[in-house]
């Protein structure tokens, strides 16, 4: 697990690199696929069925995976359809790995999932159905075991005041909440900051996907921050984005305007909004590839 080290911002910020991580073209969707192929395999399943925005990092590591595993790649995405075609990043990774491309409004997402994995049924393939996000046992189960391989690291007596990270399907945060709690780090908080959702829905995707392995969790554990949407899902004003450049000149850690740089942004101003102390760390969970688009 790669680590970074960040003096004054805020004092000794210790940042958790799955930017770095060397799988699948990295972030927390790749440490996820890892976990989710296992599931794949183990049900004898030789295609996938997902969705996501026209930029989104889960799709891109879908259709890489299936390309590596000679599977049919299905995915449903929503977005501008023009610039998909005409965007790099994500974009031209999912063209390169000949993934089937289906675009449809987002209240249709779910209709059209069902209808392909039908389709490929028919087709005589064996599909499996991904939520989009990893947003699945497997997934959730890949960052509790992140949490315990970070402990191992780092060592069971430096446990972290603070944790922060951008959250969006929810299941990534679920994931390191669950993580703590297995290794016994009940002091630490976990601090989601939303690139989508509301707090209301956000909360509540995080509680069901710590559902998927306890029933029993917590809400109140959960802490969710709708704060620093900037307009939403993949919007951005010129603020963040010259906010973005400034941590890259002064760090060389490199944020994206979709997820990283709202976490960031929302972390900073947490901290100095509610004045918290103790050891703080941020989980980097990629999207190199949204800045390259």
């Amino acid at each position: 697990m790669n680590y970074s080290w960040i003096k004054n911002q805020p004092d000794d910020l210790l940042i958790v690199r799955d930017d770095l991580y060397p799988f699948l073209g990295g972030g927390n969707k790749g440490r996820k696929m890892l976990s989710v192929l296992k599931e794949v395999e183990s049900r004898n399943c030789n295609a996938i069925v997902t969705t996501g925005g026209i930029q989104s990092n889960h799709c891109r590591v879908v259709a890489l995976a299936c390309a590596q595993h000679g599977w049919k790649c299905h995915l449903i995405l929503h977005g501008n359809k023009e610039a998909f075609y005409n965007q790099k990043g994500n974009a031209l990774i999912m063209r390169m790995c000949g993934a089937a491309i289906q675009f449809v409004e987002p209240q249709d997402i779910g209709l059209a999932m069902d209808l392909a994995m039908e389709n490929l049924s028919q087709d005589g393939y064996s599909p499996y159905y991904l939520y989009g996000g990893g947003h699945n046992k497997a997934g959730v189960e890949a960052y509790v075991e992140a949490v315990k391989e970070f402990s191992a690291e780092l060592g069971l007596n430096k446990q972290p005041d603070h944790i922060f990270l951008a959250s969006g399907t929810g299941s990534t945060q679920a994931g390191i909440l669950l993580g703590l709690e297995a290794i016994g780090w009940n002091q630490t908080k976990v601090h989601g900051i939303s690139v989508a959702r509301n707090q209301e829905r956000g909360i509540g995707a995080v509680l069901e996907a710590t559902h998927f392995i306890n029933p029993e969790f917590d809400a109140s554990k959960i802490l969710f921050y709708d704060d620093y949407l900037f307009g939403g899902y993949g919007l951005h004003p010129a603020e963040l984005n010259d906010f973005t450049m400034t941590v890259a000149r002064d760090s060389g850690i490199i944020l994206d305007t979709t997820y990283t740089g709202k976490a960031y942004y929302g972390m900073l101003d947490l901290i100095k909004r509610k004045k918290l102390s103790g050891n703080v760390l941020f989980w980097h969970t990629g999207g190199l590839l949204n800045v390259m688009c």
